[in-house]
């Protein structure tokens, strides 16, 4: 998602600082529900021999549980990867062509690979 156009830079920043702190709370809290749901499975399916039905019950719950809190933290975590590119192109700026205007690729280039304008003063 590109960031609205009519931010300024700081509240840019504010912002992708926010849904970085926010990705990374619930990619926290998705590892949470994992345990807790591997916990349930081991206690429902383990004793399930004492607690009958109800055991069976609380280990499928758990795996759901767990299989959710999976997704969730890996959904955050490609949430939090793509918030930090950001904010790293925010911080350091691609160096452009002053010809053609073109974002240059990485490397040290003496002429743009585009049109061919030098690069060199």
């Amino acid at each position: 998602m590109k960031l609205g156009l009519g931010l300024s830079e700081e509240a840019r920043l504010v912002y992708l600082q926010e849904k970085i702190k926010d990705a990374k709370r619930h990619e926290r809290s998705g590892w949470i529900a994992f345990i807790v749901g591997v916990i349930f499975a081991v206690i429902g399916f383990g004793f399930s021999d004492l607690i009958g039905l109800g055991g069976t019950l609380i280990g499928v719950a758990g795996i759901i549980l767990a299989i959710v809190g999976v997704f969730e933290s890996f959904y955050f975590l490609y949430q939090y990867n793509k918030s930090m590119k950001e904010l790293e192109k925010m911080a350091i700026p691609t160096p452009k062509c002053p010809k053609c205007g073109k974002e240059l690729p990485k490397g040290d280039f003496t002429f743009c690979p585009f049109c061919g304008a030098s690069l060199k003063s």
